[in-house]
């Protein structure tokens, strides 16, 4: 049996007055959502902990059957999404180029990303930041807009240091500190990252880049701000971590190197129809299919804006409304973005449902965050993967040691015992 997921990214939202007191899920129309929700096991799925915001990439990486506490790091997932090779000995780092003001001892953010820069200006101020510093050589490299990475490479490095990146404006610059350890290689790692930022602030403050740009009103890119260190390390491939073939389809960087670190086929689609009919046509066990609709246009802080977007998914899941041969659908979302107020996501839990042969259907007849809190499940995302198994006949009794490694499913090849 196939297991197709269909994320709504960020669909858990908050109540709105002008929603008449519901969410976006619960006030957008959506009767081929509710046609599953009427054939479906449903409940509410924390994330990860209750009240706890996660971000896109941590989501996923915990609904695909992987230890949180075993996370990579956002960056070396955003670095190979876009083709760079993640080698050991680097430490490497997401990078924006933002305006700061110099106030009170340090550096006032006025803008993490500064605006109107061009590639051109982002290269040109990238040659002139220092390649090598304090026995340390370092290396820019261009991502999209304001955005890029910086690699470290040197002797005795941790990727186990806080961001610069206060994440809002009108805050300072942090301290880099080491993060969670007192470790040497984290302690002095982050002694050289303050000290070449400070360096890099000193460059860019005076190029003329930036001295060209406020002259003619517009904001200087005069601090590289660093977020998310991270290094290679390795991850079991999805298939042998949950044995099955496993594929995602998606738009967006985020989930072509999540799907290149676990083994994942990725498949870039153009329409959501196009992606639905290919998870549905595709040879794999396990398919993934992303929308980000939802969780743009809750950055908006329009809550109209994301019943739209909700709206318009509902319109295009096609074939899904209908009961799909030897199929097992799950619809949920990886987090709650709220439409209002100053968080980005937030830990509200999502709503989720199953539709499949022999499941345990209840009584909610409409896909939203209180009506399916009524139904039989609750569930943390950690569990998405082991119920799956379960659902399909994959699950492995919890007490049988079926090789070296201690899995969840019933393997399909063994390791066999050689005859003389």
């Amino acid at each position: 049996m196939k297991a197709i997921v269909l994320l709504l990214d960020g669909v858990g939202d908050r109540t709105f007055a002008e929603l008449g007191g519901k969410t976006p899920l619960e006030y957008a129309r959506t009767p081929k959502l509710d046609l599953l929700c009427k054939r479906a096991e449903t409940g509410i799925m924390v994330p990860w902990r209750q009240g706890v915001p996660l971000g896109t990439e941590m989501a996923h990486f915990i609904l695909f059957g992987y230890d949180p506490v075993k996370y990579p790091g956002r960056t070396v997932i955003d670095a190979q999404g876009e083709g760079l090779t993640i080698e050991k000995g680097r430490v490497y780092m997401r990078t924006s180029w933002a305006w700061t003001e110099k106030l009170n001892g340090g550096f006032m953010l006025r803008d993490r990303f500064t605006q109107e820069l061009s590639r051109e200006e982002a290269m040109e101020l990238s040659r002139a930041l220092p390649k090598e510093f304090q026995g340390c050589r370092f290396e820019w490299v261009f991502s999209y807009d304001s955005h890029g990475f910086l690699v470290m490479e040197g002797e005795d490095l941790s990727s186990m240091i806080s961001d610069a990146d206060p994440f809002y404006k009108d805050q300072h610059v942090m301290k880099i500190e080491p993060f969670e350890t007192d470790d040497e290689k984290a302690v002095r790692t982050a002694g050289i990252m303050n000290r070449y930022l400070l360096e890099c602030s000193r460059v860019l403050y005076a190029h003329e880049i930036n001295t060209r740009r406020m002259a003619a009103g517009m904001q200087p890119a005069n601090f590289l701000m660093i977020k998310w260190a991270a290094e290679h390390s390795s991850v079991t491939p999805f298939h042998r971590q949950n044995g099955m073939k496993g594929a995602v389809l998606g738009q967006s960087r985020l989930m072509r190197g999540l799907a290149q670190m676990l083994g994942m086929e990725y498949i870039q689609y153009d329409t959501l129809e196009t992606a639905i009919e290919t998870a549905i046509e595709g040879d794999w066990d396990f398919v993934h299919v992303h929308t980000k609709a939802p969780d743009e246009a809750a950055h908006t802080k329009n809550p109209f804006n994301k019943v739209k977007a909700i709206e318009g998914i509902d319109e295009r899941i096609g074939r899904l409304a209908e009961a799909l041969e030897d199929t097992l659908l799950i619809v949920t979302g990886d987090h709650s973005t709220p439409s209002g107020g100053a968080l980005i996501h937030s830990g509200e839990p999502v709503p989720i449902m199953f539709i499949g042969e022999g499941l345990r259907v209840d009584d909610v007849e409409n896909f939203g965050e209180r009506s399916c809190a009524k139904g039989s499940i609750r569930m943390n995302g950690t569990d998405l993967i082991p119920m799956i198994l379960n659902m399909t006949d994959r699950a492995k009794l919890c007490h049988l040691r079926s090789g070296p490694r201690d899995i969840l499913y019933t393997p399909q090849q063994v390791n066999k015992l050689e005859a003389e």
